[in-house]
């Protein structure tokens, strides 16, 4: 997709100075496209609303804030140690892109186009509404809901916040226009990378799944309904066989698999924009987002019970051995010691490649160890996610699901290693109640590991109310192994428990309070440049 940047003005947070001048409160864009000689052709529409794809990736290290995944020192949101700032980008970003949408949404009409055309680019400005709010209010809870530009006398500029259950009623109503009116991914054969009515499907799914878990689980809103309206998003997505998985997992992530039928939505890099992507040098090169022992630990042995309660003993020592008779994916999303990274078998470097002692091989492409020019896009939604939103949806509308139901979502995933001598066996109920095991852990297990470092994680522990137990424990690596590191003292160079795994972070130095902890601080100066609205509770 061509990508046109259209500069507009952002949010109040984003623009507004210290001496009180605001590009928030102008009326017009800050472009020289204004309502007298603009939106009057499809190329305008479309040029509109690119602005919001410039600004719909995230970073790609979201994972840290879990305890799956650490850097070089302990983030502060996993640690428990965050303090209110006085802004914040997501809040500011999200807003800059939501003024473009209502912008958009309130000149369209005017196009001398089709009410197909308008319409199908009105469902884009709406969905990249919902996505921006679903962005804050996953983050902050209940938020201002702006649906209008706004100008110097808007009272909605010092309005109080809105209740999130409120908007996430709107999102809904701005995504089932979107599904409506946005054509298939087959109808748009030449747009490739633009949202087609799959996008919308798959992330209405996430955004009903979120809130369906969430409130179930935090003892709030309409659980039913939400996780109602994620099953049949999903399976309305299943059922247009526009999608599917791709056979080759190493492959999905790097260049072979862009735009493969797995791919619903992607962050776009190219030479024509000259673009890069920093994660694929991130991950096997700088101490950004590296795996931990408890993630490592969640792939199943091969014959699909966990490390611990299966027959098969998982032996960490030599470096290496504990990917035996386990999951494919592991040495697939893991890089595996002993394996091949640049031409030589590959030990990890603990003093400047992993604190951890294990490194993620998802996404990581050796020709960007020298070369840190990689233009292998971003993957936000994937068909294995609507698989992964399908089985949980519909376990938890009743606490049960059918083997008819796993099959089509669990075990289409496991699958993809049908001719794999370590092809992990059917999930059914018949082998959860033999093996004395829970059905939702083993869907949450399957998400946890199929997608890793993808940056689902923190969003899950937050909405299952899992994080208050999860983040306050002490971050672990692999067991340390003496003859592969002859050179390294224990205790001088690195710290290790009493049973040899590197300690990467203290559990003393961990904390979560869940009366706090859920939501995030609003950024500080918003508060002071609106009196009405109320910080969270617990950051005051």
């Amino acid at each position: 997709m061509k990508k046109e940047n259209i500069l507009y003005a952002g949010i109040l947070a984003l623009i507004l100075s210290v001496n009180g001048c605001s590009g928030f409160l102008d009326r017009e864009p800050l472009t020289s496209l204004s309502p007298s000689s603009f939106w009057n052709t499809e190329k305008d529409l479309r040029m509109a609303v690119n602005f919001c794809y410039n600004k719909m990736n995230r970073s790609w290290d979201l994972d840290i804030q879990s305890a799956d995944c650490f850097a070089n020192v302990g983030n502060h949101v996993s640690s428990g140690t965050l303090t209110p700032s006085n802004s914040d980008a997501i809040w500011s970003d999200s807003y800059a892109v939501i003024r473009i949408t209502n912008d958009f949404l309130k000149n369209y009409e005017q196009a001398q186009v089709s009410d197909a055309i308008k319409n199908r680019y009105a469902g884009e400005a709406r969905f990249f509404r919902a996505y921006n709010y679903f962005n804050l209010i996953k983050r902050f809870g209940n938020v201002p809901y702006i649906t209008e530009t706004l100008d110097l006398d808007s009272p909605e500029l010092y309005a109080p916040s809105d209740n999130k259950d409120m908007i996430l009623e709107k999102m809904v109503e701005d995504l089932e226009f979107a599904e409506k009116h946005i054509p298939l991914k087959s109808k748009l054969s030449t747009d490739v990378g633009r949202i087609n009515k799959g996008v919308v499907q798959a992330f209405m799914a996430r955004v009903c799944l979120y809130y369906g878990t969430y409130y179930k689980f935090h003892g709030q809103g309409n659980t039913a309904l939400y996780l109602q309206k994620a099953k049949e998003a999903a399976k309305r997505l299943i059922d247009s066989n526009e999608y599917g998985l791709y056979a080759d997992y190493r492959n999905l992530f790097l260049l072979p698999g862009e735009d493969s039928k797995e791919h619903i939505l992607s962050y776009r890099y190219s030479e024509e924009a000259n673009t890069y992507n920093s994660r694929i040098r991130g991950v096997i090169v700088d101490f950004k987002q590296e795996p931990t022992k408890v993630l490592a630990d969640a792939f199943l042995c091969k014959d699909g019970l966990p490390v611990g309660k299966s027959s098969y003993s998982v032996e960490y020592l030599p470096a290496g051995k504990e990917f035996e008779n386990r999951d494919p994916r592991m040495a697939l999303t893991l890089w595996k010691p002993g394996d091949s990274f640049m031409g030589s078998p590959f030990l990890p470097n603990l003093a400047n490649q992993t604190r951890t002692g294990y490194m993620f091989k998802k996404y990581g492409d050796e020709d960007s160890y020298t070369n840190m020019q990689s233009r292998i896009d971003e993957i936000l939604i994937r068909y294995a996610e609507v698989l992964l939103i399908y089985a949980e949806a519909t376990y938890e509308l009743e606490d049960k699901i059918s083997d008819a139901d796993l099959d089509i979502s669990v075990n289409a995933l496991r699958n993809r290693f049908a001719n794999h001598p370590d092809k992990l066996p059917a999930l059914t109920n018949a082998f959860v109640n033999a093996n004395g095991l829970s059905m939702r852990e083993e869907i949450r297990r399957e998400r946890r590991v199929e997608l890793a470092s993808e940056c689902l994680r923190y969003d899950d522990i937050i909405r299952w109310k899992t994080a208050e137990t999860e983040l306050p424990q002490a971050i672990l690596g692999a067991k340390f192994d003496r003859d592969a590191y002859s050179g390294m003292i224990p205790g001088k160079d690195i710290n290790l428990d009493e049973e040899g795994y590197i300690i990467v972070q203290s559990g003393s130095s961990r904390s979560f309070d869940p009366a706090k902890h859920y939501l995030f601080p609003l950024p500080l100066r918003e508060l002071s440049l609106n009196p009405e609205l109320k910080q969270n509770p617990g950051w005051q």
